[in-house]
């Protein structure tokens, strides 16, 4: 019996020690996938997995392609050729993005 309980309880610790090196253990995401709506008004970021993504402001969405490097993000509107590059950072779920007067800009994610 207690061998059986310390196989058991080695197998347990073992199990516990995989999810926490493979991150399946649940964590709060840093990843900028998702929607991010200003705290300012109704301005959403939407990032997406595949490097695109749509800014909305008010009743107007306007499409991007993004990357994303070193907390630093480059976002290029459809249309346009140039990439508007700023740095970024994501404390918890709160996306803080420098505009392009170099002053913070706050946005939660939404869930």
């Amino acid at each position: 019996m207690k061998k059986t309980l310390k196989v058991l309880a080695i197998v347990a610790i073992l199990v516990a020690a995989l999810f926490a090196l493979t991150g399946c253990e649940k964590k709060k995401s840093n990843s900028i996938v998702g929607s991010w709506k200003s705290e300012q008004g109704d301005y959403i970021y939407t990032f997406k997995e595949d490097g695109t993504g749509d800014y909305a402001v008010y009743s107007t969405k306007m499409n991007f392609t993004y990357k994303t490097e070193n907390e630093k993000i480059a976002i290029t509107y459809d249309g346009s050729t140039a990439a508007f590059e700023t740095e970024y950072n994501i404390n918890g779920d709160t996306l803080n993005i420098k505009d392009s007067f170099g002053k913070d800009t706050l946005y939660k994610r939404q869930k």
